[in-house]
């Protein structure tokens, strides 16, 4: 039978030290943080211990680290008390109607093909939501998504995470291309070009596991062919672009993003080419994701019903 903690008199002053102490590793400045004194920290700590009938903490060189006990109980305090704050926007939004914040996490291709025509629609009908985008890799929007920083991410569960922890619902795959500055020597050369004469190019690509690179990497293996000899690796995507726009380098990325700066909005042309090779490109499925057992507010139901429109409607024309 396990413990109630409850009713053996874990309370909300526990909680929040507890979700501090994950954060910090002085007893000190969680106390602090949460407005209390280091004494009152100290008392709290015990009461906890007498609660859970486990050591929550030991002292180390460099003040306190959570005990296995502490770390997963404080885990749990954090989402609990991101829940409670997700309540209280949930009230003060219904009180005040469709106003409040957003924030979404999204891997670069939906980030530009669907939550940014999403936003310009929201931005037209609801005036009163501020939204914030996070676009990064779904290694850096998990921890995130989990300790609730995002509302929702457009991306996919890592391998190092457990997917018992996120609502996952599949969307699309995602398409992607090679692009190169627009007067490349490749842009000379018949279509489609052959994937051999994309590895007489030094290639710019994410951190090994990213799934842009295996995809590249697969795809290369799956022609016979060697991966390629000279790479620099970076994480950064803007770094990307701009080595592709000053150098003879290449670079996969998410088809949206490729034809996004492959064509101006008024059609001429922009600063970078997508390269029609016969090196076939598609990256595995990416998800709406939200956290396991997680109620959005009402405010981020409306900007999540735009978004999920806007894959709809693109992602499945006609």
């Amino acid at each position: 039978m396990s413990l109630d903690l409850l009713r053996r008199g874990l309370k909300i002053s526990h909680l929040r030290l507890l979700a501090e102490l994950a954060r910090q590793s002085r007893l000190t400045n969680a106390a602090t943080a949460i407005g209390i004194t280091q004494p009152a920290a100290s008392r709290l700590i015990s009461e906890i211990e007498r609660i859970t009938e486990a050591a929550v903490y030991v002292r180390s060189g460099r003040g306190i680290e959570l005990t296995e006990v502490g770390r997963k109980l404080a885990e749990r305090c954090v989402r609990i008390l991101q829940e409670l704050d997700d309540a209280g926007r949930d009230i003060d939004q219904h009180m005040s109607g469709q106003s409040g914040h957003v924030s979404i996490g999204s891997v670069t291709g939906p980030a530009i093909e669907y939550v940014l025509p999403a936003l310009r629609h929201i931005r037209l009908s609801y005036p009163d939501i501020s939204i914030s985008v996070d676009v990064a890799p779904s290694r850096d929007l998990a921890p995130k998504l989990e300790d609730g920083r995002l509302d929702f991410s457009l991306s996919r569960v890592p391998v190092d995470e457990d997917p018992a922890l996120f609502e996952e619902r599949p969307l699309l795959r995602e398409p992607a291309s090679i692009i190169a500055r627009i007067d490349h020597p490749l842009t000379r050369t018949d279509t489609p070009i052959p994937a051999q004469a994309l590895l007489g190019f030094d290639w710019v690509l994410p951190p090994a596991g990213a799934p842009i690179r295996a995809t590249a990497e697969q795809a290369l293996r799956d022609k016979g062919l060697t991966l390629p000899s000279r790479v620099l690796t970076t994480s950064s995507f803007l770094f990307t672009l701009a080595t592709v726009q000053r150098t003879n380098a290449i670079a996969p990325v998410a088809q949206s993003v490729a034809r996004s700066f492959a064509e101006g909005a008024d059609g001429t042309p922009g600063s970078l080419t997508e390269l029609q090779s016969d090196l076939p490109l598609s990256v595995e499925t990416y998800s709406f994701l939200t956290r396991k057992g997680q109620v959005l507010t009402p405010v981020a139901q409306v900007v999540a019903r735009e978004v999920l429109r806007a894959v709809g409607e693109k992602g499945n024309p006609g």
